[in-house]
């Protein structure tokens, strides 16, 4: 047994239970096409103190999700764990698009590594938290293995939103310094 097999069986053997599970399958589909991340998006969108943290956060959202989904899902068409792990029972109607990576993970990090580079204090745990377990969710359900499609989802969140963050920081300055002249 590998050691994805390994964990996601540890998961559903040792960590599903009658009061996590209605909270995960929650979670994982608070995450289905992005809903919870445009939420957020929106609001912080809609305060003008934080409006630039919500145009960069919908970009890096954009982007990386976009990313994942139509591109990097399709080139590298890897099947989801409950097809070669036959032990492994699923929560959810079973995804009929590829593994790898996880865009429930691309999708919630890119907007909370915004938001945490952003140092808005309120908002960076708990969008932390709740992306953390967004990508525990996936994992929970059993729909993606752990160390390469929540992992690498990670990853690109990381490297996208650094690219974001760093172009849109850039662009913000840029648009503040004509204003003031």
């Amino acid at each position: 047994m590998n050691l994805d097999a390994f964990w996601l069986l540890f998961i559903q053997d040792h960590l599903r239970n009658g009061l996590l599970t209605p909270l995960m399958v929650v979670v994982t589909m608070l995450g289905n096409k992005g809903i919870i991340w445009m939420v957020l998006i929106a609001l912080l969108l809609w305060r003008r103190r934080t409006r630039w943290v919500g145009a960069l956060a919908a970009v890096s959202f954009l982007v990386n999700a976009g990313l994942a989904e139509l591109f990097i899902k399709h080139a590298v068409m890897r099947p989801r764990p409950f097809l070669s792990i036959p032990e492994l029972q699923t929560l959810v109607a079973q995804p009929l698009t590829y593994s790898f990576p996880s865009v429930h993970t691309v999708s919630s990090f890119s907007v909370a590594f915004i938001v945490w580079r952003s140092s808005l204090r309120k908002w960076c745990r708990p969008v932390m938290a709740l992306a953390c377990l967004m990508a525990f969710s996936r994992l929970y359900v059993g729909v993606h293995y752990p160390s390469s499609d929540v992992a690498a989802g990670l990853l690109l969140a990381w490297v996208g939103s650094s690219f974001v963050w760093r172009l849109g920081r850039r662009a913000v300055r840029l648009a503040c310094s004509s204003c003031s002249k």
